[in-house]
């Protein structure tokens, strides 16, 4: 999964990309038709997809075309579906007169504009982001490609057989942490280690079937 995020975040030829004044800022984009390719190259084109969750003038700013795309990526077997929300707007222009030049333009640009947010998340075009949002998306991704295979099942096992206790199998497995860890804070899928989700689904199944703890003394 690594090698697959490496592959969306690699930098667009300089050729692809263009560039447009904003605010008096000069920006530099990737046409979402880029985009597209790459996601279709990289994660298929049978494996992704998206669907317009809204798209409309803004309540507040009519001027606006705002859009919401939520992106979809699925991963197969292995992994679940991720899911990825973007959200895109667009300037309405008009004619010197004060019409509108075209509607449905404006809102293929919103569409577009939320698509590439959705896959920034994933890592397309992401070097070109500036904002905090983006660059803190970049650490989750990264975060995430970085938990050892062994580590994601164990956790997914844990996850699983402890949903599974009732209120007092919770409390006992608690109970059972603190004393095991010595009250350090709670796992996450990031921290926990092969041993403690060893220890941890040991203890699920033991609360599970009723089990007792037995001692050498």
């Amino acid at each position: 999964m690594s090698n697959l995020y490496q592959q969306l975040s690699e930098q667009f030829p300089k050729e692809v990309e263009r560039t447009l004044s904003k605010s008096g800022t000069r920006l530099t984009y990737i046409p979402v038709s880029e985009v597209i390719n790459r996601l279709n190259k990289i994660l298929g084109v049978d494996k992704w997809s998206f669907e317009i969750m809204s798209c409309g003038r803004d309540a507040i700013d009519p001027d606006y075309i705002v859009a919401h795309v939520r992106m979809v990526w699925h991963a197969g077997d292995s992994y679940s579906s991720i899911v990825r929300d973007g959200f895109g707007g667009q300037k309405i222009k008009r004619t010197k007169s004060g019409d509108i030049v075209d509607l449905g333009d404006e809102m293929k640009g919103a569409v577009s504009d939320a698509l590439k947010k959705a896959a920034q998340t994933l890592g397309v075009g992401l070097y070109l982001a500036r904002t905090e949002e983006a660059m803190e998306a970049e650490d989750i991704i990264e975060q995430e490609s970085k938990i050892d295979p062994e580590i994601e099942k164990l956790w997914s096992n844990f996850v699983g057989l402890s949903k599974e206790l009732d209120k007092d199998g919770k409390t006992a497995l608690n109970t059972f942490w603190v004393n095991y860890s010595g009250d350090r804070p709670k796992p996450t899928r990031a921290t926990a280690t092969v041993e403690e989700l060893s220890a941890l689904i040991a203890e699920c199944v033991r609360i599970s079937l009723g089990g007792i703890e037995v001692s050498d003394e």
